[in-house]
């Protein structure tokens, strides 16, 4: 594993945000048309199975000097900005030509505990929100966000063999999931090793949940560039999965053990409420899941279909899908308990008519 280095490469770490509801591209390109560091999603590869919808802009933000065990390294730091509302950064490091494969593990194990980046990406992404407020719908300030990894390298030295080899001369399971002290179990490198794709003899894709590594000798970002929007809707469901959750509850609180008077129209509100929320969020979530559509069984395609399974998208779909009908369900009990009340209230207004009519004939009769 020594004899095997890195002699071209970077590590590319993203650091994704729910920044708001909505974002219009159009005005943000015309915040940074000045600065001449905006520019559109592309694809290499051209690739008739990926149709993206409305493609973000990427803008660079700068370089900055990081110290990683204990070297000064140059830090290239970008954003992409999606029309859904969500901020990815990314964070571009370089591998030191000559670096063994049990240095980069090391690095990787590394920058799996250091805070470095956490600090540096919620800063910028708090400026980043506040340059381009004039160009969004309900900023939001949520603090969770989704982190990942890709190691990305163009050319190694000392390994020979085919590239989809490299598995069996060096210890990739290691190195994607940062482990630099535990000898891992052959279940969990079969578990990693599945996930292994080719487009060509040269290249080589190994997806997991957290981290990638991509072997791409003509420097083609296709491949991150595909994960990375996989990364954004994982992002994104999560969002609306727990603002569903949230929403939920308020609700539940608001009816459970609490009784309405028979003018109140307490009911009728949270009736109006529920539907907006459930219009809204669905509405939201289609609109993430069309940003881009696989259309064909291509290269791209099945990248992106891979990353979908790591990132588990049927379960967080699920959830959602669940949520979504409990409050179609709530919206459909509180309209039956509007409509329960007016029905109470109708019938005690035509008591009250037939009693004005009634009452003065009864009289006038007893006397």
């Amino acid at each position: 594993m020594e004899g095997v280095q890195v002699k071209k490469g970077k590590i590319l770490v993203y650091r994704v945000f729910d920044i708001a509801s909505e974002i219009d591209l159009v005005k943000v390109e015309k915040i940074f048309e000045q600065k001449n560091i905006q520019d559109r999603f592309k694809l290499d590869r051209k690739n008739l199975s990926l149709i993206i919808s409305n493609a973000p802009l990427r803008i660079q933000l700068g370089q900055i000097e990081m110290t990683i065990q204990n070297k000064v390294l140059p830090v290239d730091i970008s954003a992409k900005v999606w029309h859904f509302g969500t901020l990815s950064l990314m964070f571009q490091i370089p591998i030191i030509e000559g670096t063994s494969w049990s240095d980069l593990v090391g690095v990787a194990a590394w920058l799996e505990s250091d805070d470095q980046i956490d600090l540096q990406a919620r800063t910028r992404a708090r400026e980043f929100a506040s340059t381009i407020l004039s160009s969004v719908t309900l900023a939001n300030d949520w603090d969770q966000y989704e982190d990942y990894v890709t190691y990305f390298i163009q050319e190694l030295e000392g390994f020979t063999g085919k590239i989809i080899e490299l598995p069996e001369v060096v210890d990739v399971p290691a190195l994607i999931i940062a482990e630099a002290r535990e000898k891992l179990s052959d279940q969990i490198k079969k578990n990693i090793l599945e996930n292994t794709l080719q487009y060509s003899q040269e290249d080589l894709a190994i997806i997991d949940w957290n981290s990638a590594l991509v072997v791409e000798p003509s420097g083609s970002m296709d491949v991150p560039l595909v994960i990375e929007f996989a990364l954004g809707q994982l992002l994104e469901m999560r969002y609306y999965d727990d603002v569903l959750d949230q929403k939920l509850n308020t609700l539940y609180n608001e009816v459970a053990g609490k009784k309405k008077g028979l003018l109140s129209n307490k009911y009728s509100r949270l009736a109006e409420e529920a539907g907006q929320i459930y219009l809204e969020t669905a509405e939201i979530v289609e609109t993430v899941e069309n940003s881009l559509k696989v259309v064909g069984d291509f290269y791209l395609a099945t990248i992106f279909r891979m990353a979908s399974k790591r990132f588990r998208f049927d379960d967080w779909q699920k959830s959602i899908n669940e949520k979504l009908s409990n409050l179609a369900e709530v919206s459909k009990l509180l309209h039956s308990e509007v409509n329960e009340s007016r029905n109470q209230l109708m019938e005690i207004i035509i008591i009250l008519l037939i009693a004005v009519e009634v009452v003065p004939l009864v009289y006038g009769l007893v006397h």
